[in-house]
């Protein structure tokens, strides 16, 4: 700490010295450089401490009960908590809705194996679903071009063999 104090007074004492060494031309463009820096500044700080002025009248009043009534801790952690609170019942919902959709689906399966003229042991089957996929393959539709063609090899009551 001591050598850092005398380290600043030894340049301190430099600078003086140097100072006093300057031209009086050089010294004329440092102080208007000073004068246009210091009249900046004022300009600067002189335009945003004029579009600064408060307003006044019962609009402002009513905007500045607001601002106090938003910037308390307590409300900003209720509020943190009713987002919470939303975000984790939305969540929620549409995990109940996907539930609700999975059960829908696995019903709708139940029902058309149980209403299918195969028992459902069938289903079961290695045989069987391997059979069905060959069968399906070899009488898949065809593209748009030859489906009238096969629309035309049906039977007359239109019942395959799947």
């Amino acid at each position: 700490m001591n050598e850092d104090r005398l380290t600043a007074n030894v340049v301190k004492k430099l600078l003086n010295e140097s100072a006093g060494r300057v031209s009086p031309d050089i010294q004329a463009r440092l102080n208007l450089a000073i004068a246009k820096s210091v009249q900046v500044h004022a300009e600067k700080h002189g335009a945003c401490g004029k579009s600064k002025t408060p307003i006044t009248g019962p609009i402002n009043d009513f905007l500045q009960h607001i601002s106090e009534w938003f910037n308390r801790p307590a409300l900003s952690i209720a509020v943190s908590a009713l987002f919470i609170a939303g975000a984790a019942l939305g969540v929620a919902q549409f995990g109940l809705e996907n539930y609700d959709a999975r059960i829908s689906e696995t019903a709708d399966l139940d029902a058309a194996i149980l209403s299918d003229d195969l028992p459902p042991d069938a289903y079961l089957d290695n045989g069987f679903i391997n059979y069905a996929t060959e069968l399906q393959k070899n009488n898949a539709i065809p593209a748009e071009d030859g489906l009238e063609q096969w629309m035309n090899s049906l039977p007359a009551d239109f019942t395959t063999s799947i």
